[in-house]
């Protein structure tokens, strides 16, 4: 049975699709690579300001000084249920210009292009106007929530923006990360978290033909770790080990005496993640070829595995039912590699689920598009479903 504000909910987005394209546009087109500051800031300032304009509270909070801080907002602080919240990031992985023009935004053959258009400023257009789908109908049930980070794509490495993502999400009735809508119209109830191992082996150079026997080859020990780390993938577990990065060697007729490499580690839980440091610790500490020694570092992506639970699928149910019986197309459900920052949502015991931004492919690349129709069907089928929730 259709939602008894289908039709007022479906006039409100379609009467606004013009002006939600617009806003799209000055978005995507406020570039900001995360490590660009005064970039990502200025895109901050554009959203704050656009939630000010709908009636939000907001505030900032600093996640690192070269870095833009988070941004907070509420509507309706007041309203006597449990807040409802969106999450977001406003940095893309595309550095100013990357796209080669000004005002890289465009739209062809109903698909949208531009730096972040998926990843992920289309999702928080449509949060934003979701939001002011409810105003129309005079919704005051339930507070507004939004938690927008400046350098999610960084992995909030060096910060605690995953701590205050739990902190903020703490009493939510539940919340929907606006991430990438994945290809196929699902939504994502598991993500994996990431590891990345750094290693610097040493060991002693000399001339590759005279002597062979006298050098220690820092690239065939870097080489035999690595063949013995590969032995920790384990896919029935969802635990992926990916070497991604080797500097060595400065001509072809000499041992290495030194090389730098770096393995990718994704994880679905903390008790895969022990027992894959473990492996690798004790590979790091090992020599295979005698005289090499090693040294690493292990950096922790900040953005935390989120593992499927009896809330978020309960949620996902729920999403999906409006769906269905509000005559769009069901959704699917996914489990993804990539990390976000719904698993330090979900750690706040809160019903969550992921990707629920606009639908397109090839985030984290300049072919990087967005369905144009998805925001507005989207937006549609979550405004119908806060109606619904009790």
């Amino acid at each position: 049975m259709k939602n008894q504000y289908y039709e007022d909910v479906c006039r409100f987005i379609d009467d606004h699709r013009d002006e939600i394209i617009e806003k799209w546009k000055q978005f995507v087109n406020l570039e900001g690579h995360y490590d660009e500051k005064e970039n990502v800031e200025k895109a901050q300032a554009w959203f704050r300001h656009e939630l000010e304009e709908t009636g939000f509270r907001t505030w900032t909070v600093e996640s690192r000084p070269d870095r833009c801080s988070v941004l907070l907002g509420i509507l309706g602080e007041d309203r006597p249920g449990k807040p409802i919240l969106f999450g977001g990031h406003l940095d893309t992985v595309h550095p100013k210009g990357s796209f080669g023009k000004e005002n890289p935004f465009h739209i062809e053959d109903g698909k949208a292009f531009g730096p972040g258009v998926l990843d992920m400023k289309g999702g928080l257009v449509m949060a934003l106007y979701i939001t002011k789908a409810l105003q129309s109908l005079n919704f005051d049930r339930n507070p507004i929530k939004f938690v927008v980070a400046g350098e999610e794509e960084g992995d909030h490495v060096g910060t605690d923006v995953d701590l205050l993502y739990t902190e903020e999400s703490k009493g939510a009735l539940c919340a929907f990360n606006m991430e990438t809508g994945h290809i196929t119209n699902s939504l994502c109830v598991g993500r994996k978290t990431q590891y990345t191992f750094f290693a610097t082996v040493h060991g002693k150079g000399g001339h590759a033909g005279n002597e062979f026997t006298k050098g220690h080859n820092a690239l065939t020990e870097a080489v035999l770790k690595i063949n013995e780390m590969l032995k920790s993938i384990d896919l029935d577990k969802g635990t992926t080990v990916t070497p991604s990065v080797m500097h060595c060697g400065k001509n072809t007729t000499s041992i290495p005496d030194l090389c730098e490499f770096a393995v990718d580690v994704r994880i679905m839980n903390q008790a895969e993640g022990q027992r894959v440091k473990d492996a690798f610790d004790e590979i790091m500490n090992h020599s295979y070829v005698p005289g090499t020694t090693t040294e690493y570092t292990l950096e922790f992506a900040k953005l935390l595995e989120f593992e499927p639970n009896e809330k978020i699928l309960g949620l996902y149910e729920f999403v999906n039912k409006t769906a269905v019986d509000n005559g769009f197309e069901p959704f699917g459900k996914i489990i993804l590699g990539g990390a976000s920052d719904t698993g330090a949502i979900a750690r706040a015991d809160i019903p969550v689920l992921c990707s629920c931004g606009v639908v397109g492919e090839f985030n984290h690349n300049i072919r990087e598009y967005a369905v144009v129709e998805s925001m507005f069907n989207r937006a549609k089928i979550y405004t119908l479903a806060i109606l619904d929730m009790k």
